[in-house]
């Protein structure tokens, strides 16, 4: 979707991008321009528009978030490459029946396929095909999520004479007359078990490949529910060769269920959420031929300002350990990549290693614990919650050095590899006397937290101005702070390590910290430079190791076993946090 917040002002601390009024389609593009090489790689490339394009004024009456985007979105969609958009879901109807009809006439007018809406039930569930390279390739569109709850839901239904009248606003200039009348026929395709299996099937039979798109689940949570379970499970009895989940704005696992590929949650791809789950992502690449799929594998992406941006190093390889612990092991996973192949089976090695230490804390190299062998109480298991904390220059795009997903001053002289501890990045806060405010590094959200952390990392501190540590933890995403901690850091005659430890307070979900280094009382600039920031969460080790988990923390001796099905053959390595 491209609405709400690209049209909010900009925050020079935590830009943005904002699609101008006076070059709408320009804007579009420019959202997409990162990733469009990858999305014009493929011979089809489809997203699920959770909006309409349109430009009437009509919203739903009874629900509180509307998302609706413009037109210009249409042919900027297609210049990128995107060639098929699902319509399945709870906010394609969000500008009710004006709304649908211009986004079905400018889907059309820029030459892209869709499915999963219509006039009818039957439009509805009317399917999309593609012929390419001598393959039929059907797409469907549905939506587990219906509107039940309100007078007017957005389910297209055949037997549905009902009409509703919604009253305009003419009168205040926001909408186009004063009375709309909603037809129950008008909207999306509705996801029951049967109807899937008998559109499915129907497919099936008129195409090599059939994929599908389901709209359901609960929001920003990586695990599917029951409902989607049944849902994929009936879809994949009856014929499909992908099936595509989507709702939850974060990313979930891929796995094949007798023969049929599942991806359970792709995250966000264009979108304007301010939460720190919604913004690594993924896209999704499937080989395809008459016998089904021969190859999968995952793109990690990183929205920055709301762009959809691929990301090298460790943001990628972050994101695809993030897929990697929620996935089959028919994909196999190394540094840079997640990738199942047909016939190609993943070798699983596996080493057992002895490790001592008083709280030494073990990075992660190559390889995942499979699970700690004896003495499970004397290690813990840690996942770093930041994916950019190196500053490196991570994302492709045109810039350099922008410090993604965090909150500082941003200028010539703030960051780049000048400021980094190894010379690939890092950020520097400075302060002058006549400065009325802290310069401040922080994340742009706040960070959900289940557990104790520690976070790591390295600073430069070598005048007399104060640097302060502050910690903060919440209760929401939108509360009052519910407890801080402060300390202040040392001078330091070089490069120094940061190990802050912390428990989680009763009721508390999130956490954010803050570098704050304060203006001097007179005299010269003076300036702080940090680097290489991990915030580690650690679980107790009986909950048996996982893909995920980078950190390890030993006290005293224990023996832990490490697997990996890495294709370059590398040795399972943890290295010692020096």
């Amino acid at each position: 979707m491209f609405g709400r917040r690209f049209y909010e002002d900009d925050d020079p601390l935590e830009p943005h991008f904002q699609i101008r009024p006076d070059d709408r389609l320009e804007s579009h593009q420019t959202i997409l321009q990162y990733i469009s090489p990858l999305l014009q790689d493929a011979d089809i490339t489809s997203v699920n528009l959770e909006t309409p394009l349109t430009t009437t004024a009509w919203r739903h009456p009874s629900k509180r978030y509307h998302f609706v985007s413009h037109p210009d979105a249409a042919p900027a969609m297609a210049s990128a490459g995107i060639d098929y958009v699902a319509l399945g879901n709870n906010h394609t109807f969000d500008a009710l029946t004006p709304g649908l009809n211009e986004t079905l006439e400018v889907l059309s007018s820029a030459g892209i396929e869709r499915s999963g809406a219509g006039k009818s039930g039957t439009a509805a569930w009317e399917p999309a095909y593609f012929e390419e390279q001598g393959l039929t390739v059907g797409l469907l569109s549905c939506t587990a999520l219906t509107g039940g709850q309100y007078e007017i839901d957005w389910v297209a239904d055949d037997g549905q004479s009902e009409t509703y009248s919604v009253p305009g606003r003419a009168a205040a200039g926001v909408a186009d007359a004063e009375e709309l009348t909603v037809s129950g026929n008008v909207g999306t395709a509705a996801a029951t078990h049967n109807r899937l299996s008998r559109e499915v099937s129907r497919v099936d039979a008129n195409a090599d490949v059939t994929v599908v798109q389901i709209h359901g689940g609960t929001e920003y949570q990586r695990e599917p529910t029951d409902e989607i379970r049944r849902l994929t499970e009936a879809a994949s009895v009856a014929g499909a060769d992908v099936v595509v989940n989507h709702h939850s704005h974060v990313t979930g696992g891929l796995e094949l269920r007798d023969g049929t590929l599942v991806a359970w949650s792709l995250g966000n791809l264009v979108f304007e959420q301010e939460l720190w789950p919604t913004f690594p992502s993924y896209v999704l690449s499937v080989h395809v031929t008459a016998d089904g799929v021969t190859r999968a594998y995952a793109d990690p992406l990183l929205l920055k300002g709301y762009v959809p941006k691929g990301v090298v190093g460790k943001p990628r390889e972050w994101q695809l350990r993030e897929t990697a612990a929620l996935s089959a092991d028919d994909f196999s996973l190394s540094g840079a990549s997640l990738e199942y192949v047909t016939g190609d089976e993943t070798t699983t090695r596996t080493v057992t290693r002895t490790l001592d230490g008083d709280g030494t804390i073990y990075t992660r190299n190559v390889g995942w614990v499979t699970r700690v062998v004896d003495r499970e109480k004397s290690v813990e298991l840690g996942r770093d919650l930041l994916p950019t904390g190196t500053f490196d220059d991570p994302d492709v795009d045109d810039e350099r050095h922008e410090g993604p997903l965090w909150r500082f001053s941003r200028g010539a002289d703030s960051n780049g590899p000048e400021f980094g501890y190894d010379g690939s990045g890092g950020v520097r806060l400075s302060r002058t006397a006549d400065n009325s405010q802290r310069s401040i590094l922080t994340t742009t959200e706040r960070v959900p937290v289940t557990g104790p952390t520690t976070l790591l990392g390295r600073y430069r501190h070598e005048t007399d101005a104060r640097l302060e540590l502050l910690v903060r933890w919440y209760e929401s995403t939108s509360s009052s702070a519910l407890e801080s901690v402060s300390t202040d850091l040392d001078r330091t005659a070089g490069w120094e390590r940061i190990e802050w430890s912390s428990s989680i307070p009763e009721n508390a979900t999130h956490v954010r910290f803050y570098f704050r280094l304060y203006p001097p009382d007179d005299g010269e600039e003076r300036a702080a430079t940090v680097d290489d920031l991990r915030l580690v969460e650690w679980s107790e080790a009986d909950v048996g190791g996982g893909k995920d988990y980078d950190h390890l923390r030993v006290h005293g001796s224990a023996t832990v076993q490490f697997s990996s099905n890495n294709r370059s053959g590398d040795d399972v390595t943890w290295n010692s946090l020096e």
